[in-house]
């Protein structure tokens, strides 16, 4: 997907984010994210699939049954904490809206802590 229809893919995205979390949008190595309190919770990789990063339990397990092992990868590197969404899946279906606002929700609830690491929980060591 080009640059351009990224970019409008992102912010039509951005719409989902609680105004109060002042969600920025950016880009990350050439792919389209949004983040809050300077923590990235979405991103639209090159290709122009949708990821959104889930650190909540609740929102790994509904990820993992609609998106199954599909995670974002990024210079040879598996970021499971982030599932891409199926092409099957409209933006405008309205999980997509809740799944964004939990994310960002809970990125910026844990960023209040320092930096929020790129590992989910069962994996860390």
């Amino acid at each position: 997907m080009d640059k351009v229809n990224r970019s409008r893919r992102i912010h039509f995205l951005a719409q989902f984010v609680p105004t109060e979390l002042d969600p920025k949008v950016g880009v990350y190595f050439g792919e389209h994210v949004l983040r809050v309190n300077a923590q990235m919770c979405l991103v639209v990789n090159l290709e122009g699939e949708v990821g959104i990063r889930a650190l909540h339990p609740a929102l790994v397990s509904e990820l993992s049954i609609v998106c199954g092992d599909k995670h974002w990868i990024a210079h040879g590197r598996v970021y499971e904490q982030w599932f891409l969404l199926p092409e099957s899946i409209s933006l405008s279906d309205r999980r997509i809206g809740q799944w964004i606002s939990s994310s960002a929700t809970e990125v910026y609830r844990q960023s209040q802590f320092g930096p929020v690491v790129n590992v989910r929980s069962n994996n860390a060591n």
